[in-house]
């Protein structure tokens, strides 16, 4: 699915006074916005996921450049790959050659040598490739046609009443660091990935996601290691409870989409597998998950997980058919406790 490409907004330290003209186009793919002596563009990626950042922050032939990566947040703590029509140019290291600026998804060059090595080996260039490591782990390349550059280039100098002789590299000015949410908040704001959202779809009976009665309720979604996310996908809804169907999406050598099945205390029947649980919640700092199933006033079946290396393993589970006002799942029977059933 293509994003569309929002105009790229002034920042408020770098904006011009608010009677200055503002002027807006599109050329050759790039779309630009110049007001008094401020520039600022972005070019859509192939995918559509990703923009390239063009500034030119007052007089001269200099040129800002960056990356925004809104459809797949690039890990702002890992190294990217920078390639210009198929040439390797540089790998951009975090803090030290580029740094996220007013939004989290913008990513700026921010050393100047650097910035002046890319300039020149993009103006005239046809392509530019952005290999990264987004948030979640998955590996992203960032193609852009690069080929109307000295276009913008011209028509901000039309602009700014300047004429380019030769592009040079600049870093961004006036412009604030960006927020710095953990890696967690940065992936419940990508969602559920497509891949896995078709998957669930065409794997399961729970109901469409985004139906009347399920499209109230998220996903849950939390961090299980560098390489490693648990989702859980709402099911069904009924009386109170939600079920969820929950996956393990792997980004490492191995990777991979695996669906998770879970084992549940059944009286008269004994322990069942089960792929559904009740009202998730996910600590990541402590890695444990909890299903609480309520079958009427305190009373119901309450499980507790803790993931290990590579699966949630039981720490607990409890259950009460015995129904009563005022009662919490803590106070529910144990029917199962890791600590009274070791492993051998």
């Amino acid at each position: 699915m293509r994003l569309a490409l929002p105009l790229l907004a002034l920042s408020r330290a770098a904006a011009a006074p608010a009677a200055a003209e503002t002027t807006d186009a599109t050329v050759r793919g790039f779309v630009l916005r110049c007001e008094a002596n401020l520039c600022r563009g972005g070019l859509p990626s192939a995918s559509g996921k990703q923009a390239l950042l063009i500034g030119r922050f007052g007089a001269g032939d200099g040129v800002a450049l960056g990356i925004a990566t809104p459809g797949a947040i690039a890990d702002r703590t890992r190294p990217m790959t920078l390639r210009i029509d198929g040439r390797r140019v540089a790998d951009l290291e975090p803090a030290r050659d580029y740094a996220p600026l007013e939004r989290v998804e913008a990513m700026w060059i921010v050393d100047e040598k650097l910035a002046g090595t890319v300039v020149t080996a993009l103006d005239g260039a046809k392509s530019v490739r952005f290999e990264y490591i987004d948030v979640t782990g998955a590996p992203f390349d960032a193609d852009f046609d690069v080929s109307g550059f000295r276009e913008a280039i011209a028509w901000t100098d039309a602009r700014l009443g300047h004429t380019t002789k030769k592009p040079t590299g600049a870093t961004p000015q006036g412009l604030a660091a960006a927020p710095n949410p953990t890696r967690g908040e940065l992936v419940v704001k990508m969602g559920v990935p497509p891949r896995l959202f078709a998957k669930h779809v065409a794997a399961s009976t729970c109901e469409a996601p985004d139906s009347p009665l399920l499209r109230a309720f998220k996903p849950v979604i939390g961090i299980l290691s560098s390489t490693a996310i648990v989702y859980a996908i709402p099911c069904t809804a009924s009386a109170g409870n939600v079920a969820y169907r929950l996956w393990v999406v792997e980004s490492g050598e191995i990777g991979g989409i695996t669906p998770l099945y879970f084992a549940a205390w059944e009286p008269g029947y004994g322990w069942k597998g089960t792929d559904l649980l009740h009202n998730v919640e996910y600590d990541e700092k402590t890695q444990r998950l909890t299903s609480t199933f309520r079958s009427g006033p305190g009373c119901g079946l309450r499980g507790v997980w803790r993931w290990k290396k590579w699966t949630f393993a039981m720490e607990e589970m409890r259950r009460s058919d015995d129904c009563g006002e005022g009662r919490t799942a803590a106070d529910w029977p144990k029917v199962f406790s890791a600590e009274s059933n070791p492993a051998p």
